[in-house]
């Protein structure tokens, strides 16, 4: 019990993220280990959306993190997802790059989960 005292509220919450997703798929890749220039599937829990421009048509962008790592899924032209909420599971499939610092893959596929 005391071992659990000296873990850092971030090192639980990788520890719970990584738990909640390693279940799914076998051609899941973990955001921590995602390559770049190739088409992936990856799972997290969205962890924050905001609408910025990009191109002048407002994008969504969705944080997501699996507990190895976090990624953007940018949806141009779009304002909103309905089911797209923080908290919410996310499987998305696309082609990852690093774009300022950040993984991030643009209009990728994704499908909700429970």
């Amino acid at each position: 019990m005391v071992r659990g005292l000296n873990v850092s509220l971030d090192d639980l919450e990788h520890q719970r993220l990584s738990g909640r997703f390693k279940d799914l798929e076998a051609d899941r890749v973990a955001l921590g280990e995602c390559p770049l220039r190739c088409p992936v599937r990856v799972a997290g829990e969205i962890t924050s959306l905001r609408v910025v421009t990009r191109g002048g048509c407002p994008s969504l962008e969705v944080r997501i993190d699996d507990g190895t790592g976090s990624a953007l899924a940018v949806f141009t032209g779009r304002r909103d997802i309905r089911g797209v909420d923080p908290g919410r599971g996310l499987v998305v499939e696309g082609v990852v790059r690093r774009e300022r610092e950040r993984l991030t893959m643009v209009n990728p596929s994704y499908t909700l989960l429970p």
